[in-house]
């Protein structure tokens, strides 16, 4: 694979492909985090060039119209205050010019979603270089993603893709012993990034309502809460490895919305109650493993009666000597709650696609920049 700083930028024409899809309301940007993350890239290149075209993606637009709400503009403007300088918003990949410019919102583009070979094209050849720095949509197909890749004469990866793989890698080597955290809703979305990451675990701690669908095939009552009764004999299969670390105590209530929460042992939950957030069971996790992965809050952690255990899981990692890996929309969320990023080795700013290489899935726009 090529990447960013392999690459022979001087005075090239460069279409770098990032993932600026942040929350927008009333023209106000109300997270910076992607936008900050895909700076180096753009830094970089600009010492070399300064025929720069950043092409992102923004919301769910139909294809083929323009929505005022989902153009690029408000994030354009957050740049050129960074950056200190003007910035062009084209919508064309005929007419790119020879200074730093944003291509419109590339989903209001017929044959992005569909990764139309004629878009695909079209991206190719309006660039000397096509660098991939959209970690987050490596898992699709698209025409920005997958097609402008495989059809540019040279195609590389950028600063934050390249640091994305590096460090997934190095934690999914082969015969390294790793501690895994898989919490969420559903044990059926986890369930390949489970068993993807139980060769390697020394454990795997689950949460959410993936702990009680494991708590109830291990024999234990869990009252109304959360569970995916057809995956059953699927969690008992994993439970006979002896590596998934169940709860030992759990926050429960008759609703979400109730006031009242007792913490109690897993075997004595109410029929009439729900299993809303676990405590930590730090009892059976190693403290000696090189790397900690972690995907998914152990509760319902937006409610902070059921905040618990994710603060004790982040508290765990924040003291951890392990080089901890967190990724995925919601754990992103939790730590940006509850804690702080600095805090941890590496946190991703991807949440399919970290999932999708947790599950060891190949990512369409990784198999691509390979074959370059």
């Amino acid at each position: 694979m090529n990447h960013l700083e392999r690459t022979d930028l001087k005075d090239k024409k460069v279409g770098l492909r990032v993932d600026l899809n942040v929350p927008i309301e009333n023209g106000e940007i109300l997270s910076h985090e992607r936008l900050s993350a895909a700076l180096p890239s753009i830094l970089y290149i600009l010492k070399y060039t300064k025929k720069l075209c950043v092409i992102t993606h923004l919301g769910r637009p139909k294809e083929g119209e323009f929505d005022i709400d989902l153009s690029v503009l408000p994030i354009k403007k957050w740049f050129e205050k960074r950056l200190n300088e003007e910035i062009h918003l084209i919508n064309n990949f005929e007419n790119i010019p020879d200074n730093v410019c944003f291509m419109e919102n590339i989903r209001f583009f017929n044959g992005e979603n569909d990764n139309d070979k004629n878009l695909s094209e079209q991206i190719a050849k309006a660039f000397d270089v096509y660098v991939m720095d959209a970690f987050a949509t490596a898992h699709r197909a698209a025409a920005s993603t997958l097609g402008a890749i495989k059809f540019s004469k040279n195609a590389c990866s950028g600063l934050l893709f390249s640091e994305e793989i590096k460090n997934l890698e190095s934690a999914l080597k082969e015969n390294k012993q790793i501690l895994s955290i898989v919490g969420g809703s559903k044990i059926s979305t986890k369930l390949k990034v489970i068993h993807n990451l139980l060769p390697n675990s020394s454990a795997i701690v689950v949460g959410g309502g993936i702990a009680n669908t494991f708590l109830k095939a291990a024999g234990n009552p869990i009252g109304k809460s959360i569970v995916e009764d057809d995956m059953l004999d699927k969690a008992k299969e994993l439970l006979l490895t002896n590596k998934i670390v169940l709860p030992e105590h759990v926050y429960v209530a008759e609703t979400p919305q109730s006031n009242k929460v007792d913490l109690i042992p897993v075997e004595d939950v109410p029929e009439n109650q729900m299993i809303l957030d676990i405590e930590l069971n730090e009892n059976k996790i190693s403290q000696n493993e090189e790397y900690i992965i972690w995907n998914g809050p152990l509760g319902i952690f937006e409610i902070d009666k059921f905040s618990n255990g994710t603060k004790q899981l982040i508290a765990f990692l924040e003291n951890s000597k392990s080089k901890v890996i967190a990724g995925g929309g919601e754990t992103l969320f939790a730590i940006n709650k509850l804690s702080d990023t600095s805090k941890f080795h590496y946190v991703s700013t991807a949440g399919g696609a970290f999932l999708e290489y947790l599950s060891g899935n190949k990512l369409p726009s990784i198999e691509a920049l390979r074959l370059k």
